[in-house]
């Protein structure tokens, strides 16, 4: 009885219990955040420790589960969809916290929005043409993208990260996704130093 009164109070005051998908999607954001900020990226995959680099890797992450959430049942659409909203609150929240004004938030998260989505067409288009190089000419115009003179370990650092995204989008489960599990496979060091 009471906890038939306490679940309507919650309705009322608007307190839901989230969905199942949107707890699912808040949990899968957050394995890609930490996914994304694994130390070896930065050290042996050449990432640069910067905001847009930082970006591009984690929204990488984000579209790699949401590939692997690809199908026509609507729990894996629901729990793809609450992933990238949770990737757009993070980025608006990560924006009002360095102090962007209200006004402005919008136009810059109408400009980040557009930039994920972007992201995640044209790497859908590339893993559905499975062209050779692909994959690894995207990642030097996106993760690996400079104003400066491109490092000439670039071209190295791009297939080694495109191998270990070969490994997350054949051995990540989809099902343990719905669950808000994620498995990342082992990120391997690189040696592009010569000896």
């Amino acid at each position: 009885m009471l906890d038939k009164f306490l679940s309507s109070l919650g309705e009322s005051l608007g307190l839901k219990k989230p969905s199942p998908t949107r707890v699912a999607g808040e949990a899968l954001y957050a394995a890609a955040v930490a996914q994304s900020r694994q130390v070896v990226f930065y050290t042996d995959y050449g990432v640069k420790d910067e905001i847009g680099a930082r970006f591009e890797l984690l929204v990488l992450h984000v579209v790699l589960l949401i590939n692997r959430l690809k199908s026509d049942e609507e729990q894996y659409r629901e729990t793809s969809q609450a992933l990238f909203d949770s990737l757009l609150l993070a980025l608006d929240d990560t924006l009002r916290e360095q102090g962007v004004g209200d006004l402005t938030v919008p136009k810059k998260m109408k400009k980040l929005s557009q930039q994920v989505y972007t992201r995640l067409v044209r790497w859908n288009e590339i893993w559905e043409d499975d062209a050779e190089g692909a994959q690894v000419d995207y990642l030097l115009r996106t993760v690996y993208a400079t104003d400066d003179t491109p490092d000439p370990q670039a071209p190295l650092w791009a297939a080694g990260l495109s191998a270990y995204m070969d490994e997350v989008r054949t051995q990540v489960r989809a099902d343990r996704l719905l669950a808000g599990e994620v498995h990342w496979p082992e990120v391997t060091r690189l040696n592009t130093k010569e000896n």
